[in-house]
């Protein structure tokens, strides 16, 4: 079991100290003032027009920039964990997993452009937390309007640009107790004129974890290094930006298997991007949007297999190097009073380049020759939409849209496959309304679809990883999902509640199917052989008790049924069947300066996975942990954040992951000048 170090130990009992003091303290103090309720804030995914979360058709959750200040920000992803029907893969590189589905089933956008990926594991959140603003983000299937790859859900970050001041700079220092890691992070910014800037840079080490009831985890480190730029000059009501991003990431991936090792010392990004905005350009032209973005992703995995003395040792590598231009343009339109439209296209052209080498040296012998791969693939996606609003009244509003989709794949050099292509033609639907039949009332319906194109690693290039050789599919379909929501949202400034019911049928799933081995060696290849069908209930809801005090809940029922293409059907998907947060926050003043605590529970009931033929192959047990974070502001320059992680030091591991941290305390410190 692990313990509290002297320095761990110190910093809890100042957490300690200063949440009794605030409870004490808080009796008396007002709450700090908000100017919005938790359902009023504007977002654009949904529907693509801005529309509060209150009345959108789709069940959308922000989390805002007061939000995300309370929280140690250690992965962006650690931002999202108490959205319900959310789930973080922290398995080396961490992940996103939305409604059970899996991570390469969501998209992830910054500042509404993709990040593409062709692995089989999704893409990583390759974003500094601290320089993020705020996250949008939409659960179930949205293809409509934000792209491909959205059967999950969708995920924007939205990082920090504009300031109002003509020089601002921000230092956070980060201290993460579970790893022994830190994180710094420095902007300046300002304002002159119409010119605005902003100059980011930030670092990491992230060291081993140590986790309750197994101890250090050798080796799960994680480190990352960025720097971002941005600059902005607006005129009238024209607005043009350029940005530029480097994000350079490396992992150990913990198998906990001695002799079986995965390390991927980089998963690199460089973007440039370029955009233009005009509001009220004419009387029936509400704004248009035009972005357009260059981006190069350079990802190296290694893998180590040493049996026994006796056995051969395996050793594999691939390196790829990924380049995507892309190109989005929309336009919202208002010809009469109570409709409202907006129409847009969006090109994507993917370059893929994979380098593998394979290396089986037996115990004796004279050295092998390594097997060498090389592939070179392109992929072209050309869509556009329409999505309309119409108000029928002032407590009736419907939503419809459609968009088109064009792909073009090709393979254009290969070393271990012929050349091929890959295309397919698809329209896509959605279509809501949302009820008020009171000002805090709000009920809705949604139909919607969502769509995933095989990935360029599905399709056309060769891997080998664990010993085992996949083989690429140039026939593949995509993958698609329909989309049903009842759901309900309840505002009164007091009681908060959003509840979403939900049923979503995919098809088409893209698996590794196993082939008869070719020698010593296993084999596999990708196939559109299984599907799942997913029901469940997801709930926000909280109430303020009168005194600051507010207890809250965020959870999700599921119940996801794998169907699998030989016929057998199985809920034991590895998906849990509730998930959830529950605890109790309060925001007050303390000796005149905003402050805050939130002492909460969170976890996730056992799961399993059967495999086609019934085994069960993967499980979890349930596991809760009961956790305390607050926050002070210090005075009107600096600030305190302090979480304790694990209080009870409770043993547990999430299924798909690596055990979860023992008792520990993250502190942030953040300067503003």
């Amino acid at each position: 079991m692990t313990k509290l170090t002297g320095r761990n130990r110190r910093l809890a009992r100042l957490l300690a100290g200063v949440a009794m003091a605030a409870i004490a303290h808080g009796a008396a103090a007002q709450q700090a003032d908000s100017d919005d309720t938790f359902l009023g804030t504007l977002t654009l995914l949904g529907t693509g027009l801005e529309t509060t979360v209150f009345e959108n058709p789709s069940a959308v959750t922000v989390i805002d920039e007061e939000e995300i200040s309370k929280v140690p920000p250690a992965r962006v992803a650690d931002f999202l964990k108490d959205i319900p029907g959310v789930m973080i893969e922290e398995a080396g590189i961490t992940r996103i997993r939305i409604r059970g589905e899996e991570a390469r089933r969501v998209r992830i956008l910054i500042n509404g452009q993709a990040i593409t990926d062709h692995t089989t594991y999704g893409p990583p959140v390759v974003v500094d937390p601290s320089t993020v603003e705020r996250i949008e983000v939409v659960r179930g299937a949205s293809s409509v309007i934000s792209g491909q790859r959205a059967i999950g859900g969708t995920i924007n970050i939205i990082t920090k640009r504009a300031t109002d001041e003509p020089f601002e700079a921000t230092s956070t220092l980060s201290y993460f107790g579970a790893t022994e890691g830190w994180r710094l992070s420095n902007s300046i910014a300002g304002r002159q004129g119409g010119f605005t800037w902003r100059l980011s840079q930030g670092k990491s080490d992230l060291g081993n974890r140590h986790a309750a009831g197994f101890g250090e985890l050798v080796p799960s480190g994680v480190e990352d290094e960025n720097w971002s730029a941005y600059m902005g000059y607006g005129t009238g009501n024209h607005y043009f930006g350029v940005e530029a991003q480097a994000y350079d990431l490396s992992s150990e991936v913990y198998t906990g298997i001695p002799g079986f090792t995965i390390d991927l010392p980089k998963r690199d990004l460089r973007k440039l991007g370029a955009f233009y905005e005009g509001t009220d350009l004419t009387p029936w032209l509400t704004s248009l949007k035009i972005d357009a973005f260059h981006q190069t992703i350079d990802r190296e995995f290694v893998n180590n297999i040493v049996l026994g003395p006796f056995a051969p040792t395996i050793d594999t590598s691939n390196n790829d190097e990924q380049e995507t231009f892309g190109l989005n343009i929309s336009a919202e339109l208002q010809f009469w009073d109570n409709v409202r439209t907006i129409i847009g296209a969006q090109y994507e052209d993917d370059a893929l380049e994979v380098n593998s080498t394979s290396l089986v040296t037996p115990p004796f012998g004279p050295p092998p020759t390594p097997t060498i791969g090389f592939d070179k693939a392109s992929i072209v996606t050309t869509s556009v939409f329409m999505q309309n609003e119409i108000t029928l009244s002032p407590q009736l509003a419907l939503h419809f849209g459609g968009r088109y989709y064009n792909v073009e794949a090709d393979l254009e050099a290969s070393n271990t496959a012929a050349l091929s292509r890959n295309s397919d033609d698809r329209f896509l639907a959605s279509a809501g309304v949302v009820w008020t039949p009171a000002d805090n009332w709000a009920l809705r319906g949604l139909f919607s679809q969502g769509y995933n194109y095989p990935t360029l690693n599905q399709l056309f290039t060769q891997t080998t990883a664990g010993g085992a050789l996949t083989l690429p599919n140039p026939n593949l379909k995509p993958e698609t999902a329909d989309n049903f929501e009842l759901g309900a949202r309840f505002d009164n400034g007091m009681t908060v509640l959003d509840a979403t019911l939900f049923h979503t049928k995919a098809d088409d799933y893209i698996v590794r199917q196993a082939l008869p081995p070719l020698g010593p060696t296993p084999r596999a290849q990708y196939q559109n052989v299984d599907g799942a069908e997913t029901v469940g209930i997801e709930l926000y809801a909280e109430h303020d008790l009168g005194n600051a005090v507010v207890p809250y809940v965020s959870a999700a029922l599921m119940r996801r049924e794998l169907q699998y293409g030989n016929g057998f059907n199985t809920s034991d998907s590895g998906t849990p069947d509730f998930s959830g947060t529950i605890g109790v926050r309060r925001d007050f003043e303390f000796r005149g300066m905003p402050a805050s605590f939130d002492l909460y529970a969170t976890g996730e009931t056992g799961t399993k996975l059967r495999d086609n033929t019934g085994a069960v192959t993967a499980g979890a047990g349930a596991w809760t942990t009961i956790n305390l974070r607050g926050s002070l502001e210090v005075n009107e320059h600096a600030s305190v954040t302090v979480q304790l992680n694990n209080l009870f030091d409770k043993p547990y591991q999430p299924y798909g992951q690596m055990p979860g941290a023992g008792r520990s305390v993250d502190v942030v410190l953040t300067a503003r000048f």
